[in-house]
């Protein structure tokens, strides 16, 4: 994405997290050249200060980490911030019960399975727009 093709949402600044250090680098790398300002953790607890110090256009966070899971990290931060636009990303299969809960949660608004497709991720970023207005 150019940057004359830059998110029209005030920001653009995305949140990824996953505790596998090769899925961060991918995908931030890919976001970056849409032109996306990304900030990465490989922690949840570090997610948790990162998330506090500003706004997101969206946070990307996997679903199954090593200290706590995606559902407890998006759940505190719809608590911190219930109007903030959220992303799963996962290999889990659509019938596990920790992803069916944690797509419950009100601020999570998409799916991305891995291996992630760029193309679907290319239409979820397309859509945060109309998910944001939605929310007000």
């Amino acid at each position: 994405m150019s940057s004359s093709q830059t998110p029209t949402m005030p920001g653009n600044n995305i949140l990824l997290i996953d505790d596998q250090s090769i899925f961060i680098k991918s995908i931030s790398s890919i976001l970056k050249d849409w032109g996306y300002q990304v900030d990465t953790s490989t922690s949840p607890l570090e997610a948790l200060t990162i998330f506090k110090e500003k706004t997101y256009f969206l946070v990307i966070c996997d679903l199954y980490m090593e200290s706590f899971s995606g559902y407890k990290l998006l759940y505190r931060f719809g608590q911190e911030r219930p109007e903030q636009i959220c992303c799963l990303m996962t290999s889990a299969e659509n019938d596990e019960p920790l992803l069916r809960k944690t797509l419950r949660l009100a601020n999570v608004k998409g799916l991305i399975k891995k291996p992630v497709c760029f193309e679907q991720l290319k239409k979820l970023l397309a859509d945060v727009p109309s998910l944001v207005l939605q929310n007000n």
